[in-house]
Parts: C-alpha cells; structure tokens; sequence
C-alpha cells in the first residue's frame, strides 16, 4: 500500500471526529498518526475482508509451492505430493461451502 493508497488523520483529530474518520474508511484506508508517526490504519470492513482472503490465497500458493519443491528435491514423492496436493484441494472445497 503506497502513500497515495491512504489518508491521513492525526489520533486527536480521529478522537474528535470519529464519524468523519469512518465515513473516510469507507471510501479508503485511513492512516492515523501520533506524533507526525503513522501508528495505526482504519480500514472498512470490505477492505479488511479483501485483505485477509488476498493473505488466504498467498498462504495457499506457498503451501503448494513447497510441496513442489519438497517434490523436486527428493523429500516427498509424486503420490505424495499428488495426495497432499489432492487432500489440499479437497479441504478447501469444504471450507468454502461451509462443511
């Protein structure tokens, strides 16, 4: 997230006008400072939702990514990796549909 990403609003300025601060968060994130310092972010709940599934999918490519490389390097064999792999894909499909 560069600068031109987010806003900025000093913790005083949060604390005095908290419903602006929200309304901003809605639209984008909002960096609150203290002390010229960025400390913390507002963020709506459609971005914080956004961001925690970008994170999901990440963890998932890296996952299987050292699978592959367990695999390339002699660690783990095809059919495990096939399995895992499998067992992997197999779990997620279920937690998607909410089993």
């Amino acid at each position: 997230m560069g600068p031109a990403n987010f806003t900025t609003m000093s913790a005083r300025d949060a604390k005095t006008r908290f419903g602006e601060l929200l309304d901003a968060a809605l639209g984008r994130p909002v960096g609150i400072t203290k002390h010229d310092r960025l400390t913390a972010f507002m963020v709506s709940k459609r971005d914080f939702e956004a961001m925690l599934a970008h994170i999901e999918l990440l963890q998932d490519k890296l996952l299987l990514a050292e699978a592959e490389l367990a695999r390339r390097e002699g660690f783990a064999g095809d059919d495990r990796v096939a399995a895992f792999i499998a067992d992997f894909t197999e779990g997620k499909r279920h937690a998607e549909a909410g089993d």
